[in-house]
């Protein structure tokens, strides 16, 4: 990787921008349905753009939606710009349960994850599926997912790596061939079916059942239909027009800061793939 190359948070965030305005044409010129989600979210209500130290831009979208997306790419209906991509488990091209909309002139520091995995910059799209009314059964199914979610995730990984230390990469070490014998894809699609085990359509709650909060993710569907538009930096984009219940319930008093030492980007740093570009000339 050149380090000439790297992109800063701020012409990172400029090109997540243009993705998403590319993501949202297509989705209304398709009558496809998506939802600003998690942190761009509470950047949109919060900030008016971006949160000022975050670097990416995450989408949700109910699952009928969300298969309509990729088969019409699929089947060459979307005309997408250059060097972009729609990668799901269901084109297999990208093993996890969500999507992703890619820009392959810009990648990602791999960090953990083995030449299996995506490496380019891209906007994740998850999926909403329904959940159970009862918690316990939304408790299984949450440990379910997790378990799967951790199965699949060191398949994907790199021999000596774990988040946790030495100790931990250890351990994982010892099952990892394991998994990669099973296969990700395998692992991929085993974890897809649990989230998909209720239905969208006839479910009373929603949520996305691969997300990172577990039972917080669930909410009444009638509460989670109606959609607003919000200010996102430049632009204007849809997401849920009940955002007290879904912030609420991921992130309790969201119009709170976290402390200083929390305000730091989380995910990747990025870099052109080719050559250096000036980002402002492209938007």
């Amino acid at each position: 990787m050149d380090k000439h190359n790297m992109l800063s948070l701020q012409d990172t965030q400029r090109v997540y921008l243009e993705l998403m305005k590319e993501f949202d044409k297509i989705c209304k010129d398709n009558s496809l349905r998506y939802d600003l989600c998690g942190g761009t979210l509470l950047g949109a209500v919060r900030h008016g753009g971006f949160i000022p130290w975050d670097n990416d831009i995450d989408v949700a979208m109910p699952r009928p939606d969300f298969e309509k997306l990729m088969k019409l790419d699929m089947k060459k209906k979307i005309d997408l710009p250059p060097e972009r991509e729609l990668i799901s488990l269901i084109n297999g091209k990208f093993l996890r349960q969500f999507g992703r909309y890619i820009r392959t002139d810009v990648a990602k520091e791999a960090g953990m994850k083995d030449n299996t995995d995506c490496r380019f910059l891209g906007i994740d799209i998850f999926i909403v599926d329904g959940m159970p009314a009862s918690d316990t059964a939304m408790k299984t199914q949450s440990f379910r997912v997790k378990q799967m979610r951790r199965f699949l995730h060191t398949s994907l990984e790199r021999r000596g790596t774990s988040r946790k230390g030495k100790a931990a990469a250890f351990v994982k070490d010892l099952y990892r061939p394991l998994l990669k014998a099973v296969g990700s894809r395998r692992l991929a699609v085993r974890l897809d079916k649990i989230c998909k085990k209720y239905p969208f359509g006839s479910s009373e709650y929603v949520g996305c059942v691969n997300g990172m909060y577990g039972i917080k993710e669930r909410w009444k569907k009638s509460d989670m239909l109606p959609q607003a538009d919000y200010k996102f930096e430049d632009c204007v984009f849809r997401s849920y027009a009940n955002y007290k219940i879904y912030l609420g319930n991921l992130y309790g008093d969201f119009m709170k800061l976290p402390p200083e030492d929390k305000r730091v980007p989380h995910g990747s740093e990025h870099y052109w793939v080719n050559e250096v570009k000036n980002v402002e000339e492209e938007s």
